[in-house]
């Protein structure tokens, strides 16, 4: 049962960031497929709930010099529909295909996957692998930040009470790049992840040029990156032997939550080590 709330649906950008400026319990609506839930579970007390919905400042798919702007409001829908997605980031239909199901990722934005925060996001760790930046407006103007430094921890971002995400930016890939996103979940229907893992190969055919990147979800409080793993495999010819090394440096440092519903700290560590070689050997394969 919901709490009562006061419930407005600004008109335009300056009319979200003065009502949202009214004190940090105020709430950002998009998709609502997270908001709602917490507000039913009583988990987050909302008595002011600023529906963005109708804000096409927020809205679209488009290159800005050589990076796809994508607007807050685009639904994971809006995302498998999208041919320069499509084209140039696969490994993101790649996680949208998995989200949720249809009729949530009809209503579910890729700007509210983001700001939740959740570790094991499907958007996650593919923009930290493709190293995404965000576009945050509040009250002095707009601010432009790595994805990695937007979150700060479990359902926590460095967004200051009164801002607003409003586009996520990801930089284009040289020409020949491939990319994939894996996941593993408890059951082979609708569940979040138990694990993921997105890489990015650049120059895939020519090894000595080559440059790889890894990022990993659910296994720390935010997506991460395997800056070691990534070091590891520039430029290098894949191995066996190289395969074995990291296995085994990719499952350093990391600290998945003991409290898991979803997958044991072990199992999650193994995992991530089988899907970033699973990865590799898709995105390898001549």
């Amino acid at each position: 049962m919901l709490r009562p709330f006061d419930y407005y649906r600004p008109a335009d950008m300056d009319e979200a960031l003065a009502l949202l400026g009214q004190g940090p319990e105020a709430a950002v609506l998009a998709g609502g497929t997270d908001l709602l839930v917490k507000m039913r579970r009583d988990s987050r007390r909302s008595p002011l709930v600023v529906d963005i919905k109708g804000l096409e400042e927020c809205r679209g798919i488009g290159w800005e010099n050589e990076h796809l702007s994508v607007g807050a409001l685009t639904t994971f829908n809006d995302l498998l529909g999208s041919g320069e997605i499509r084209e140039h980031f696969p490994l993101l239909i790649d996680a949208a295909r998995v989200m949720g199901c249809c009729e949530i990722r009809q209503r579910a934005t890729l700007g509210g996957n983001v700001v939740n925060a959740s570790p094991g996001a499907e958007s996650g760790s593919p923009l930290a692998v493709l190293q995404a930046r965000v576009i945050v407006r509040g009250p002095q103007g707009s601010r432009q930040m790595p994805i990695e430094d937007f979150w700060q921890g479990v359902g926590k971002t460095a967004l200051f009470p009164g801002e607003l995400l409003t586009h996520v930016l990801i930089p284009r890939l040289p020409p020949g790049s491939r990319s994939a996103y894996l996941r593993r979940s408890r059951v082979r229907g609708m569940d979040l992840a138990s694990v993921n893992v997105a890489v990015v190969v650049i120059n895939p055919q020519v090894s000595k040029n080559r440059q790889i990147r890894v990022a990993m979800g659910a296994v720390a409080p935010m997506p991460l990156r395997a800056r070691k793993v990534e070091a590891m495999l520039r430029g290098q010819e894949i191995t066996p032997e190289l395969l074995a090394g990291m296995r085994e440096k990719i499952q350093e440092g990391l600290t998945p939550r003991v409290t898991s519903l979803r997958a044991s700290p072990e199992y999650k560590k193994e995992m991530v080590a089988v899907l970033t070689e699973m990865a590799l050997q898709r995105l390898l394969k001549r």
